[in-house]
């Protein structure tokens, strides 16, 4: 399928800022967002900080949605307000139609940096979050090892953290936060500080794990490549005050064999970089003028 057919196709369901119910994989909206907006008091100045506007948008049930847009655009404050960590100055998050007052179990969360605990174990820490749940020693035991043998690390269960690559690493803070069973799993540039081979390949077992698992993924990331390769659908923010620019719909005739080889997928990095471009200027200027 060619990007103009995409786009012709999707137009009448994508514009700026708002994302219409019909756009996606058929399902029930897992996470709603409802003009959201987040704005920080900025210690030493009168003027509030406004991260993130006006955000609509809708995450299927079973989606895996990625996110994209120029550096300070707000994508970590959007995922901290999906995950509860923060609440929006305006607005409000939806979780299967209920509102998001805080962290919950049913949000898993994957930072950029392991945030592992380095006097456990591989096996130790995937643990730690059933322990909070009081599952009994033997059935988390179970399930920690389950959830190493999906990331592929059986063999690896009593290593700690200094004695694992970052992308081992990796794969351990992706099992903790699959353990406890949350339906959504919120992903902050988790390959980020990885090599590239190694990206890559981490993206492809992701991209399995969400096959077999069936979760709600929202993806950040500042790669285009990245987006294109694991979103179903992908977001591009515009610059601060971040809003949705426009949801794209990511479709290839099959994804078997190297899809960055496939054509389309040069077609979808052009389109999302053209968004990009005029945004990532913005930002760079805004910078400047901070500077």
């Amino acid at each position: 399928m060619s990007l103009h057919t995409a786009e012709h196709d999707s137009a009448e369901r994508i514009t700026a800022g708002h994302v219409t119910a019909e756009q996606g994989p058929a399902g029930p909206v897992k996470i709603g967002i409802r003009g959201v907006g987040k704005t920080f008091r900025i210690r030493g100045s009168d003027r509030p900080f406004t991260a993130v506007e006006g955000i609509d948008l809708d995450v299927r049930e079973g989606e895996f949605l990625t996110l994209v847009g120029p550096s300070g655009c707000g994508k970590s404050t959007l995922l901290d307000l999906i995950a509860g960590l923060t609440a929006p100055t305006t607005g409000q998050i939806l979780i299967d139609g209920r509102a998001v007052d805080g962290p919950g179990l049913d949000r898993g969360i994957v930072f950029q940096q392991y945030a592992l605990f380095p006097w456990r174990t591989a096996l130790a820490n995937i643990e730690f979050g059933l322990e909070a749940k009081a599952v009994p020693k033997r059935e988390r035991r179970e399930r920690a090892r389950h959830y190493l043998e999906l990331v592929g690390l059986s063999g690896f269960e009593q290593r700690y953290p200094h004695e694992l690559s970052g992308g081992m690493r990796q794969r351990v803070a992706i099992a903790r936060s699959l353990a406890f069973d949350p339906d959504v799993l919120l992903m902050d540039e988790p390959f980020a500080a990885l090599d590239a081979q190694t990206r890559e390949s981490l993206q492809e077992e992701l991209l399995r794990i969400w096959e077999k698992t069936n979760k709600t993924v929202v993806f950040i990331t500042h790669g285009i490549d990245e987006a294109v390769y694991l979103g179903q659908r992908v977001a591009v923010m515009t610059s601060r005050p971040g809003r949705i620019k426009q949801v794209l719909d990511i479709e290839f005739d099959s994804r078997e064999g190297d899809l960055r080889a496939d054509p389309g997928f040069g077609e979808y990095r052009h389109h999302i970089w053209t968004l990009l471009r005029d945004e990532v200027a913005a930002a760079q200027e805004q910078e400047r003028t901070v500077g």
